[in-house]
């Protein structure tokens, strides 16, 4: 009875090995079907997916495009009168630029008319004061002989000077032929 238990036992075994064997292989086959059919669905979805990229960048291309063309066409107007706006400044700005630059030729121009006038009245200036203390070197040179005129008993007479001789005065000259002229009446007072 053991042994019948146990051919029993085998034999219920080797089903039950059979049949896990049968549903094993139904299960790699089912997976391996289930796979194939996810990796056929990826691929496709894939393929779709490229496709709708293709169609938006298509369409958003030619968005783009009608946008730019639009945006041009907008803009064309303000473009044009921001080019005249520029093209009056910069006409203006060459006819100010040409007047500040005359207005620097005048101003220098003035300054070396300026300098040249200040140098000739300068040079003018520097003669006349070289005259004058010529003069002056003159006039301080005869100072002496004014006063000692002046002090002196003398008139003039004819061109010359003509003296009142001191015959008690000094005597001058390599010969000794000169002599001093008394002193002014009105300086003898103020002497004493």
């Amino acid at each position: 009875m053991h042994d019948a238990k146990s051919t029993e036992a085998s034999a219920a075994l080797e089903n039950s090995a059979r049949a896990l064997l049968i549903l094993k292989n139904s299960i790699e086959q089912r997976e391996l079907q289930l796979r194939s059919s996810i990796d056929q669905h990826i691929r496709r979805m894939r393929s779709e997916l490229t496709q709708m990229h293709q169609r938006v960048d298509q369409v958003v291309g030619a968005a783009g495009e009608k946008i730019a063309q639009e945006a041009r066409h907008a803009v064309a107007p303000a473009s044009a009168e921001y080019g005249r706006a520029v093209a009056a400044v910069t006409s203006r700005l060459q006819g100010v630029n040409k007047m500040v630059w005359g207005w620097f030729g005048a101003a220098g121009a003035d300054v070396l008319v300026s300098l040249v006038t200040g140098w000739v009245v300068l040079g003018y200036y520097r003669r006349e004061l070289a005259s004058l203390k010529e003069e002056l070197g003159r006039y301080e040179s005869a100072v002496p002989v004014v006063q000692a005129f002046y002090a002196s008993d003398a008139v003039m007479c004819g061109g010359r000077i003509c003296v009142n001789v001191d015959a008690k005065g000094q005597r001058l000259g390599d010969k000794r032929q000169y002599r001093q002229a008394k002193p002014r009446p009105g300086q003898q007072m103020a002497r004493e």
